[in-house]
Protein backbone atom coordinates (compact mmCIF):
# COMPACT_ATOMS: atom_id res chain seq x y z
CA UNK A 1 0.00 0.00 0.00
CA UNK A 2 1.47 3.41 -0.95
CA UNK A 3 2.60 5.66 1.85
CA UNK A 4 0.73 8.83 2.78
CA UNK A 5 3.69 10.89 1.54
CA UNK A 6 3.51 9.25 -1.89
CA UNK A 7 -0.25 9.88 -2.09
CA UNK A 8 0.25 13.53 -1.15
CA UNK A 9 2.92 14.03 -3.82
CA UNK A 10 0.75 12.30 -6.42
CA UNK A 11 -2.22 14.53 -5.58
CA UNK A 12 0.00 17.60 -5.81
CA UNK A 13 1.23 16.61 -9.28
CA UNK A 14 -2.32 15.94 -10.50
CA UNK A 15 -3.46 19.28 -9.10
CA UNK A 16 -0.59 21.13 -10.78
CA UNK A 17 -1.23 19.55 -14.19
CA UNK A 18 -4.96 20.22 -13.90
CA UNK A 19 -4.30 23.84 -12.96
CA UNK A 20 -2.03 24.32 -15.97
CA UNK A 21 -4.73 22.90 -18.23
CA UNK A 22 -7.66 24.83 -16.79
CA UNK A 23 -6.10 28.19 -15.89
CA UNK A 24 -5.88 29.56 -19.47
CA UNK A 25 -9.56 28.76 -19.98
CA UNK A 26 -10.74 30.21 -16.66
CA UNK A 27 -8.69 33.38 -17.04
CA UNK A 28 -9.69 34.07 -20.65
CA UNK A 29 -12.09 36.93 -21.36
CA UNK A 30 -15.49 36.10 -22.86
CA UNK A 31 -15.57 35.69 -26.67
CA UNK A 32 -16.37 38.86 -28.59
CA UNK A 33 -16.40 39.88 -32.26
CA UNK A 34 -13.72 42.06 -33.81
CA UNK A 35 -16.22 44.92 -34.07
CA UNK A 36 -18.18 44.66 -30.85
CA UNK A 37 -19.98 47.94 -31.56
CA UNK A 38 -21.52 46.29 -34.62
CA UNK A 39 -24.61 44.18 -35.22
CA UNK A 40 -25.86 41.79 -32.56
CA UNK A 41 -23.06 42.71 -30.16
CA UNK A 42 -24.20 46.35 -30.18
CA UNK A 43 -27.82 45.23 -29.70
CA UNK A 44 -26.79 43.28 -26.59
CA UNK A 45 -25.04 46.33 -25.13
CA UNK A 46 -28.06 48.50 -25.88
CA UNK A 47 -30.36 45.96 -24.25
CA UNK A 48 -28.24 46.13 -21.07
CA UNK A 49 -29.05 49.88 -21.02
CA UNK A 50 -32.78 49.30 -21.46
CA UNK A 51 -32.95 49.87 -25.22
CA UNK A 52 -34.26 47.00 -27.35
CA UNK A 53 -32.47 47.68 -30.63
CA UNK A 54 -32.71 45.67 -33.83
CA UNK A 55 -29.75 46.14 -36.18
CA UNK A 56 -30.82 45.67 -39.80
CA UNK A 57 -27.38 46.23 -41.29
CA UNK A 58 -23.96 46.94 -39.84
CA UNK A 59 -20.79 48.15 -41.55
CA UNK A 60 -17.45 49.40 -40.28
CA UNK A 61 -14.60 51.31 -41.86
CA UNK A 62 -11.17 51.36 -40.24
CA UNK A 63 -8.91 54.18 -41.41
CA UNK A 64 -5.31 53.45 -40.40
CA UNK A 65 -2.80 56.26 -39.87
CA UNK A 66 0.94 55.98 -40.51
CA UNK A 67 1.64 55.84 -36.77
CA UNK A 68 -0.57 52.74 -36.40
CA UNK A 69 -3.56 54.54 -34.89
CA UNK A 70 -6.92 53.56 -36.39
CA UNK A 71 -10.15 55.51 -36.60
CA UNK A 72 -13.23 53.29 -36.61
CA UNK A 73 -16.46 54.47 -38.23
CA UNK A 74 -19.31 52.09 -37.41
CA UNK A 75 -22.74 52.42 -39.04
CA UNK A 76 -25.64 50.43 -37.58
CA UNK A 77 -29.00 50.74 -39.33
CA UNK A 78 -31.62 50.57 -36.57
CA UNK A 79 -35.34 49.97 -36.59
CA UNK A 80 -37.74 52.29 -34.81
CA UNK A 81 -38.43 53.08 -32.02
CA UNK A 82 -34.81 52.45 -30.93
CA UNK A 83 -33.45 54.84 -33.58
CA UNK A 84 -35.73 57.68 -32.44
CA UNK A 85 -34.92 57.10 -28.78
CA UNK A 86 -31.18 57.19 -29.33
CA UNK A 87 -31.51 60.21 -31.63
CA UNK A 88 -33.33 62.17 -28.92
CA UNK A 89 -31.26 61.07 -25.91
CA UNK A 90 -27.60 61.98 -26.39
CA UNK A 91 -26.49 60.91 -22.89
CA UNK A 92 -28.03 57.45 -23.31
CA UNK A 93 -26.54 57.12 -26.79
CA UNK A 94 -23.11 58.09 -25.48
CA UNK A 95 -23.31 55.64 -22.58
CA UNK A 96 -24.18 52.77 -24.92
CA UNK A 97 -21.58 53.78 -27.51
CA UNK A 98 -18.85 54.12 -24.89
CA UNK A 99 -19.58 50.64 -23.52
CA UNK A 100 -20.11 48.96 -26.89
CA UNK A 101 -16.48 49.04 -28.08
CA UNK A 102 -13.66 47.87 -25.82
CA UNK A 103 -10.16 49.29 -25.53
CA UNK A 104 -10.86 52.35 -27.71
CA UNK A 105 -11.78 56.01 -27.24
CA UNK A 106 -15.22 57.22 -28.30
CA UNK A 107 -14.96 60.25 -30.59
CA UNK A 108 -18.64 60.87 -31.21
CA UNK A 109 -22.01 59.46 -32.24
CA UNK A 110 -25.18 60.53 -34.05
CA UNK A 111 -28.36 59.06 -35.52
CA UNK A 112 -29.50 60.17 -38.99
CA UNK A 113 -33.10 60.75 -39.99
CA UNK A 114 -33.20 57.39 -41.77
CA UNK A 115 -32.15 55.48 -38.62
CA UNK A 116 -28.42 55.04 -39.21
CA UNK A 117 -26.44 55.20 -35.97
CA UNK A 118 -22.88 56.34 -36.68
CA UNK A 119 -20.21 55.71 -34.06
CA UNK A 120 -16.61 56.92 -34.29
CA UNK A 121 -13.74 55.53 -32.21
CA UNK A 122 -9.97 55.87 -32.05
CA UNK A 123 -7.78 52.81 -31.40
CA UNK A 124 -4.16 53.76 -30.66
CA UNK A 125 -2.50 50.39 -31.22
CA UNK A 126 -4.25 48.88 -34.23
CA UNK A 127 -0.90 48.46 -36.02
CA UNK A 128 2.77 48.85 -35.11
CA UNK A 129 5.81 49.94 -37.14
CA UNK A 130 8.28 47.26 -38.20
CA UNK A 131 11.12 46.54 -40.63
CA UNK A 132 11.49 48.70 -43.74
CA UNK A 133 8.75 51.09 -42.73
CA UNK A 134 6.18 48.31 -42.69
CA UNK A 135 3.09 48.56 -40.50
CA UNK A 136 2.04 45.25 -38.96
CA UNK A 137 -1.36 44.52 -37.41
CA UNK A 138 -2.34 41.49 -35.35
CA UNK A 139 -5.89 42.76 -34.78
CA UNK A 140 -7.30 39.89 -36.83
CA UNK A 141 -5.66 37.20 -34.68
CA UNK A 142 -6.34 35.76 -31.26
CA UNK A 143 -2.73 35.27 -30.21
CA UNK A 144 -1.41 38.76 -31.03
CA UNK A 145 -4.63 40.78 -31.22
CA UNK A 146 -7.91 40.39 -29.37
CA UNK A 147 -8.20 37.40 -27.03
CA UNK A 148 -11.18 35.06 -27.53
CA UNK A 149 -11.97 36.61 -30.90
CA UNK A 150 -15.39 35.47 -32.15
CA UNK A 151 -16.11 36.48 -35.72
CA UNK A 152 -16.28 39.83 -37.48
CA UNK A 153 -19.38 41.37 -35.90
CA UNK A 154 -20.16 43.61 -38.89
CA UNK A 155 -21.82 42.56 -42.13
CA UNK A 156 -18.93 44.24 -43.91
CA UNK A 157 -15.68 45.68 -42.58
CA UNK A 158 -13.23 47.70 -44.66
CA UNK A 159 -9.69 48.58 -43.66
CA UNK A 160 -8.18 51.59 -45.43
CA UNK A 161 -4.39 51.73 -45.72
CA UNK A 162 -2.49 54.78 -44.43
CA UNK A 163 -1.86 57.57 -46.92
CA UNK A 164 0.99 56.62 -49.26
CA UNK A 165 0.84 52.95 -48.30
CA UNK A 166 -0.82 49.82 -49.67
CA UNK A 167 -2.11 46.56 -48.23
CA UNK A 168 0.59 43.89 -48.61
CA UNK A 169 -0.43 40.87 -46.55
CA UNK A 170 -4.16 40.32 -46.13
CA UNK A 171 -6.39 38.33 -43.83
CA UNK A 172 -7.62 35.02 -45.34
CA UNK A 173 -10.95 35.48 -47.11
CA UNK A 174 -10.51 39.23 -47.69
CA UNK A 175 -10.88 41.06 -50.98
CA UNK A 176 -8.51 43.88 -51.93
CA UNK A 177 -9.21 46.87 -54.15
CA UNK A 178 -7.39 47.21 -57.47
CA UNK A 179 -5.06 49.88 -56.09
CA UNK A 180 -4.52 47.82 -52.91
CA UNK A 181 -5.50 50.68 -50.62
CA UNK A 182 -8.52 48.87 -49.16
CA UNK A 183 -9.18 45.42 -47.74
CA UNK A 184 -12.77 44.27 -47.21
CA UNK A 185 -14.09 41.38 -45.12
CA UNK A 186 -17.62 39.99 -44.94
CA UNK A 187 -16.71 37.30 -42.43
CA UNK A 188 -13.84 36.17 -40.22
CA UNK A 189 -13.59 32.39 -40.41
CA UNK A 190 -9.78 32.28 -40.39
CA UNK A 191 -7.45 34.61 -38.56
CA UNK A 192 -4.31 36.20 -39.93
CA UNK A 193 -1.93 39.16 -39.93
CA UNK A 194 -2.30 42.36 -41.92
CA UNK A 195 0.63 44.42 -43.19
CA UNK A 196 0.99 47.74 -45.00
CA UNK A 197 4.03 48.74 -47.05
CA UNK A 198 5.12 51.91 -48.86
CA UNK A 199 3.34 52.34 -52.19
CA UNK A 200 5.59 51.33 -55.09
CA UNK A 201 8.26 49.73 -52.89
CA UNK A 202 9.65 46.78 -54.94
CA UNK A 203 10.76 45.10 -51.69
CA UNK A 204 7.35 45.44 -50.04
CA UNK A 205 6.73 41.69 -49.93
CA UNK A 206 10.20 41.11 -48.46
CA UNK A 207 9.73 43.74 -45.74
CA UNK A 208 6.31 42.29 -44.92
CA UNK A 209 7.82 38.83 -44.44
CA UNK A 210 10.63 40.21 -42.30
CA UNK A 211 8.08 42.08 -40.17
CA UNK A 212 6.17 38.87 -39.47
CA UNK A 213 9.32 36.87 -38.77
CA UNK A 214 10.47 39.52 -36.30
CA UNK A 215 7.23 38.99 -34.37
CA UNK A 216 6.69 35.28 -34.75
CA UNK A 217 10.28 34.03 -34.86
CA UNK A 218 11.00 34.24 -31.10
CA UNK A 219 7.57 32.83 -30.24
CA UNK A 220 7.96 29.96 -32.70
CA UNK A 221 11.46 29.25 -31.33
CA UNK A 222 10.12 29.08 -27.77
CA UNK A 223 7.27 26.81 -28.85
CA UNK A 224 9.69 24.57 -30.72
CA UNK A 225 11.95 24.36 -27.67
CA UNK A 226 9.07 23.32 -25.39
CA UNK A 227 6.96 21.19 -27.73
CA UNK A 228 9.77 19.57 -29.74
CA UNK A 229 13.11 20.17 -28.04
CA UNK A 230 12.10 19.12 -24.52
CA UNK A 231 10.37 15.83 -25.49
CA UNK A 232 13.18 15.04 -27.94
CA UNK A 233 15.76 15.56 -25.20
CA UNK A 234 13.89 13.15 -22.91
CA UNK A 235 13.51 10.74 -25.82
CA UNK A 236 17.25 10.94 -26.52
CA UNK A 237 18.09 10.20 -22.90
CA UNK A 238 15.87 7.11 -22.91
CA UNK A 239 17.38 5.91 -26.21
CA UNK A 240 20.91 6.55 -24.95
CA UNK A 241 20.14 4.45 -21.87
CA UNK A 242 18.70 1.71 -24.09
CA UNK A 243 21.76 1.71 -26.38
CA UNK A 244 24.05 1.63 -23.34
CA UNK A 245 22.14 -1.29 -21.86
CA UNK A 246 22.24 -3.22 -25.14
CA UNK A 247 25.98 -2.63 -25.50
CA UNK A 248 26.63 -3.55 -21.87
CA UNK A 249 24.59 -6.76 -22.09
CA UNK A 250 26.33 -7.43 -25.42
CA UNK A 251 23.43 -9.20 -27.10
CA UNK A 252 24.80 -11.33 -29.94
CA UNK A 253 22.29 -13.60 -31.59
CA UNK A 254 24.80 -14.57 -34.25
CA UNK A 255 22.12 -14.13 -36.88
CA UNK A 256 22.86 -13.49 -40.52
CA UNK A 257 21.30 -10.60 -42.41
CA UNK A 258 19.02 -13.05 -44.21
CA UNK A 259 17.80 -14.47 -40.89
CA UNK A 260 17.19 -10.95 -39.56
CA UNK A 261 15.17 -10.17 -42.69
CA UNK A 262 13.07 -13.28 -42.19
CA UNK A 263 12.46 -12.34 -38.54
CA UNK A 264 11.42 -8.81 -39.50
CA UNK A 265 9.05 -10.22 -42.12
CA UNK A 266 7.46 -12.42 -39.49
CA UNK A 267 7.19 -9.53 -37.06
CA UNK A 268 5.45 -7.43 -39.70
CA UNK A 269 2.96 -10.17 -40.53
CA UNK A 270 2.18 -10.74 -36.84
CA UNK A 271 1.61 -7.00 -36.40
CA UNK A 272 -0.90 -6.93 -39.25
CA UNK A 273 -2.74 -10.05 -38.07
CA UNK A 274 -2.80 -8.88 -34.46
CA UNK A 275 -4.18 -5.49 -35.45
CA UNK A 276 -6.89 -7.01 -37.63
CA UNK A 277 -7.88 -9.34 -34.81
CA UNK A 278 -7.98 -6.49 -32.30
CA UNK A 279 -10.06 -4.34 -34.66
CA UNK A 280 -13.09 -6.55 -34.02
CA UNK A 281 -13.22 -5.28 -30.44
CA UNK A 282 -11.73 -1.82 -31.16
CA UNK A 283 -8.64 -2.73 -29.18
CA UNK A 284 -6.37 -0.18 -30.88
CA UNK A 285 -8.92 2.54 -31.67
CA UNK A 286 -7.80 4.99 -34.34
CA UNK A 287 -4.31 3.43 -34.40
CA UNK A 288 -5.63 0.43 -36.40
CA UNK A 289 -4.74 1.69 -39.88
CA UNK A 290 -1.30 3.09 -38.88
CA UNK A 291 -0.46 -0.22 -37.15
CA UNK A 292 -1.40 -2.21 -40.24
CA UNK A 293 0.75 0.15 -42.28
CA UNK A 294 3.67 -0.30 -39.88
CA UNK A 295 3.33 -4.08 -40.12
CA UNK A 296 3.35 -4.01 -43.92
CA UNK A 297 6.32 -1.62 -43.96
CA UNK A 298 8.34 -3.80 -41.58
CA UNK A 299 7.48 -6.94 -43.57
CA UNK A 300 8.56 -5.19 -46.78
CA UNK A 301 11.91 -4.23 -45.20
CA UNK A 302 12.39 -7.80 -44.02
CA UNK A 303 11.62 -9.26 -47.44
CA UNK A 304 14.10 -6.85 -49.07
CA UNK A 305 16.85 -7.85 -46.65
CA UNK A 306 16.57 -11.48 -47.71
CA UNK A 307 17.64 -10.54 -51.25
CA UNK A 308 21.32 -11.30 -51.87
CA UNK A 309 21.79 -8.15 -53.96
CA UNK A 310 20.83 -6.01 -50.97
CA UNK A 311 22.88 -7.99 -48.45
CA UNK A 312 26.01 -7.50 -50.55
CA UNK A 313 25.68 -3.69 -50.54
CA UNK A 314 24.88 -2.95 -46.93
CA UNK A 315 25.94 0.33 -45.35
CA UNK A 316 24.40 2.89 -43.05
CA UNK A 317 23.05 4.81 -46.04
CA UNK A 318 21.62 1.64 -47.57
CA UNK A 319 19.80 0.71 -44.38
CA UNK A 320 18.62 4.31 -43.99
CA UNK A 321 17.18 4.23 -47.52
CA UNK A 322 15.62 0.85 -46.82
CA UNK A 323 13.94 2.22 -43.69
CA UNK A 324 12.69 5.20 -45.72
CA UNK A 325 11.16 2.86 -48.31
CA UNK A 326 9.51 0.89 -45.52
CA UNK A 327 8.11 4.13 -44.10
CA UNK A 328 6.62 5.07 -47.47
CA UNK A 329 5.04 1.62 -47.75
CA UNK A 330 3.66 1.94 -44.22
CA UNK A 331 2.05 5.33 -44.80
CA UNK A 332 0.63 4.30 -48.18
CA UNK A 333 -0.83 1.11 -46.76
CA UNK A 334 -2.36 2.97 -43.80
CA UNK A 335 -4.18 5.38 -46.13
CA UNK A 336 -5.39 2.60 -48.42
CA UNK A 337 -6.52 0.50 -45.44
CA UNK A 338 -8.81 3.19 -44.00
CA UNK A 339 -12.00 1.78 -45.60
CA UNK A 340 -11.27 -1.58 -43.95
CA UNK A 341 -11.83 0.14 -40.61
CA UNK A 342 -14.90 2.08 -41.84
CA UNK A 343 -13.01 5.33 -42.11
CA UNK A 344 -13.09 7.67 -45.11
CA UNK A 345 -10.35 10.12 -44.12
CA UNK A 346 -7.38 10.52 -41.81
CA UNK A 347 -8.21 11.77 -38.34
CA UNK A 348 -5.80 14.09 -36.55
CA UNK A 349 -4.80 11.29 -34.16
CA UNK A 350 -4.02 9.05 -37.13
CA UNK A 351 -1.83 11.73 -38.70
CA UNK A 352 0.05 11.89 -35.38
CA UNK A 353 0.50 8.10 -35.39
CA UNK A 354 1.72 8.13 -38.98
CA UNK A 355 4.20 10.86 -38.10
CA UNK A 356 5.55 8.74 -35.26
CA UNK A 357 6.31 6.00 -37.80
CA UNK A 358 9.20 8.22 -38.93
CA UNK A 359 10.78 7.76 -35.50
CA UNK A 360 9.87 4.06 -35.43
CA UNK A 361 11.60 3.19 -38.71
CA UNK A 362 14.61 5.32 -37.73
CA UNK A 363 15.47 2.64 -35.16
CA UNK A 364 16.60 0.28 -37.94
CA UNK A 365 19.48 2.43 -39.30
CA UNK A 366 20.21 3.52 -35.73
CA UNK A 367 20.65 -0.14 -34.79
CA UNK A 368 22.95 -0.65 -37.76
CA UNK A 369 25.11 2.28 -36.58
CA UNK A 370 25.13 0.81 -33.08
CA UNK A 371 26.27 -2.53 -34.48
CA UNK A 372 29.19 -0.76 -36.12
CA UNK A 373 30.03 0.97 -32.78
CA UNK A 374 28.91 4.38 -34.01
CA UNK A 375 26.91 5.28 -30.91
CA UNK A 376 26.56 9.00 -31.60
CA UNK A 377 25.24 8.35 -35.09
CA UNK A 378 22.73 5.88 -33.69
CA UNK A 379 21.45 8.41 -31.15
CA UNK A 380 21.36 11.23 -33.71
CA UNK A 381 19.39 9.11 -36.17
CA UNK A 382 16.49 8.31 -33.86
CA UNK A 383 16.51 11.78 -32.27
CA UNK A 384 16.17 13.47 -35.66
CA UNK A 385 13.43 11.00 -36.58
CA UNK A 386 11.48 11.74 -33.41
CA UNK A 387 11.91 15.52 -33.77
CA UNK A 388 10.62 15.28 -37.36
CA UNK A 389 7.63 13.29 -36.14
CA UNK A 390 6.75 16.01 -33.63
CA UNK A 391 7.34 18.81 -36.13
CA UNK A 392 4.79 17.40 -38.57
CA UNK A 393 2.11 17.85 -35.89
CA UNK A 394 2.36 21.58 -36.48
CA UNK A 395 3.92 24.37 -34.46
CA UNK A 396 1.67 27.06 -32.96
CA UNK A 397 2.84 30.61 -33.52
CA UNK A 398 0.97 32.05 -30.53
CA UNK A 399 1.34 31.67 -26.77
CA UNK A 400 1.85 28.12 -25.58
CA UNK A 401 -1.37 27.78 -23.56
CA UNK A 402 -1.46 24.04 -22.90
CA UNK A 403 2.11 23.66 -24.17
CA UNK A 404 3.47 21.96 -21.05
CA UNK A 405 0.68 19.40 -21.19
CA UNK A 406 1.29 18.82 -24.92
CA UNK A 407 5.02 18.42 -24.24
CA UNK A 408 4.17 15.82 -21.59
CA UNK A 409 1.99 13.92 -24.07
CA UNK A 410 4.79 14.06 -26.66
CA UNK A 411 7.16 12.68 -24.04
CA UNK A 412 4.78 9.75 -23.47
CA UNK A 413 4.71 9.19 -27.23
CA UNK A 414 8.50 9.01 -27.09
CA UNK A 415 8.48 6.26 -24.46
CA UNK A 416 5.96 4.25 -26.52
CA UNK A 417 8.05 4.67 -29.67
CA UNK A 418 11.16 3.46 -27.84
CA UNK A 419 9.30 0.36 -26.64
CA UNK A 420 7.98 -0.39 -30.15
CA UNK A 421 11.27 0.46 -31.85
CA UNK A 422 13.48 -1.74 -29.68
CA UNK A 423 13.01 -4.84 -31.93
CA UNK A 424 14.04 -2.75 -34.95
CA UNK A 425 17.06 -1.43 -33.03
CA UNK A 426 18.15 -4.97 -32.18
CA UNK A 427 17.53 -6.10 -35.76
CA UNK A 428 19.57 -3.23 -37.15
CA UNK A 429 22.36 -3.97 -34.69
CA UNK A 430 22.48 -7.61 -35.81
CA UNK A 431 22.65 -6.46 -39.43
CA UNK A 432 25.51 -4.12 -38.59
CA UNK A 433 27.42 -6.81 -36.71
CA UNK A 434 26.80 -9.38 -39.46
CA UNK A 435 28.03 -6.88 -42.04
CA UNK A 436 31.16 -6.34 -39.96
CA UNK A 437 31.86 -10.05 -39.88
CA UNK A 438 31.75 -10.39 -43.69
Amino acid sequence: MPSSRFVAVACLVIFAVTTLAVAPVVGAPPPRPLCDACGDSFAETASAHGVEATVVESTATVQVARNGTATWTVRNTLREPAAERLRANESLRTAIADRAMWDVTLLGSNVSSDGVLTLRYREPDFAEPSAGGTLRSGAFTESHGYSSLDGLGADRLTVVAPEGMTVERTVPGATVSADRTRMTLTGLDRYGFLTFTERGDPLGAVWSTVALLALLGPVAALNAAVLIGLPTAVFGIVVAALCGAVSWLDFDFGASTEQVGTALGGLGVLTVLGTLAGAAISLFGTADAPLVGAGVGIAAVGATLTASGVRDRLSYRTVLALAGAGLVAAVGTAVVALPVFQQSGLLRSQRVFLGLLVALFAFLPAGYALGRNRHRLALATVSVGFAAALFQQGLPIGPLGLGILIALVNGIYGVVVVACGTPLLLAGREIGRADGRT
